[in-house]
């Protein structure tokens, strides 16, 4: 895989668990104003849609208030305390060094389509070093349209400088698998990440269980566009 070729990323619940850092942070606060903490479950069953999105629900679990001005003011200081070190707790996947080492090795192009804030996501990819991965970053800050939307995969692939006939969205939810399809990308899922819909209704390209499956899977894609 060299010719060109290019794999869109997801981030949280594909490459990494945010999920123990994320709870961790948000705990801080609450703790800080006296209020029960949340369970990881909690947490994990608010994500994929933005942090915006996830601080809602969680100040609603609570009975807080969650008006916006609520949910900006929350988010600021759960920001304070995660970025003061976005690597404590975060938990790199099985397979996920060793992949990324070989797709760069075989000069694949990489980026990471998020929908997590900008500041955290460069933040955590400098701590884990993974920001030399990728040539392009797109987070929820830096597009019109977040996933599902197709479009923010295109943009990644814009900014990558790569063809969106030579490229595979890789994920972990039914986000990423709407944002894949709607892009006209083969779509690949791996089973362990934070889906909160059956894995067998994504009607994507590929499931996958661990991710070092994904360069034989991925391999076997880009073998088929070559000769379409």
């Amino acid at each position: 895989m060299s010719n060109g070729e290019a794999i869109v990323f997801d981030l949280d619940g594909t490459l990494i668990d945010s999920v123990p850092a994320v709870t961790a942070a948000i705990n801080q606060v609450l703790d800080e104003d006296g209020i029960a903490p949340l369970s990881t479950d909690q947490v994990k069953s608010s994500v994929g849609e933005g942090a915006n999105a996830m601080l809602r629900m969680l100040l609603q679990m609570r009975e807080l208030e969650a008006t916006d001005a609520a949910v900006e003011q929350f988010r600021r200081r759960y920001l304070d305390v995660y970025l003061a070190d976005p690597a404590d707790n975060t938990v790199v996947y099985p397979g996920v060094v060793a992949v990324l080492d070989q797709f760069l090795t075989d000069g694949v192009l990489m980026g990471i389509c998020t929908n997590k804030p900008g500041v955290s996501t460069r933040a955590v990819l400098d701590a884990l070093g993974f920001s030399k991965y990728f040539g392009a970053i797109v987070s929820a800050d830096d597009t019109e349209f977040r996933k599902p939307d197709g479009r923010h995969v295109l943009q990644t692939l814009q900014q990558m400088q790569a063809d969106v006939k030579t490229a595979i969205m890789v994920g972990d939810s039914e986000t990423d698998a709407a944002a894949g399809i709607g892009a006209g990308l083969p779509t690949v899922v791996v089973r362990y990440g934070y889906c909160h819909a059956p894995h067998d209704s994504l009607e994507v390209t590929a499931l996958i269980d661990r991710f070092d499956e994904l360069p034989d899977v991925c391999g076997q894609i880009f073998r088929k566009t070559r000769t379409q």
